[in-house]
């Protein structure tokens, strides 16, 4: 009896997730990996807070292809950098401009990190596909 609750509240809990599926195009080094956060609020968005997944996937081409699974219904931004000497931070400049590639959900922020309103987006109970290009 256990087993078959256990099995019934799993299957429950799947059917309210949707994945998200991030198609990154314009990585200019195939090598290190893309950091990417998923955020749901700005607080988190403006590194104030925890993102609900993160995910390191290695360069391996010019273009990624990253799913990430069970994530309940809503809204969320997305952030990432292309981390190509694979430091674990995005290099940049004396001034701070980027020295490595970056983007977020909406193709926002090619002249500095936009606002979580900017880059938020509604992932449908069907799942969302996303391309981002990395500036």
């Amino acid at each position: 009896m256990k087993l078959l609750l256990a099995a019934v509240l799993l299957l429950a809990a799947n059917a309210h997730a949707a994945t998200l599926t991030l198609d990154i195009q314009g990585l200019s080094k195939k090598s290190g990996h893309v950091l990417i956060a998923v955020h749901t609020n700005a607080a988190s968005f403006n590194d104030k807070g925890k993102p609900v997944a993160v995910r390191s996937v290695e360069v391996t081409d010019s273009k990624l292809t990253v799913t990430i699974p069970d994530l309940a219904p809503g809204d969320y931004a997305v952030s990432l950098f292309h981390d190509a000497n694979d430091n674990n931070k995005l290099d940049t400049n004396i001034i701070g401009i980027p020295k490595e590639g970056y983007g977020f959900s909406n193709n926002v922020g090619a002249r500095g990190k936009p606002r979580f309103d900017e880059a938020k987006f509604t992932l449908g109970a069907d799942g969302t596909t996303l391309t981002l290009v990395v500036f």
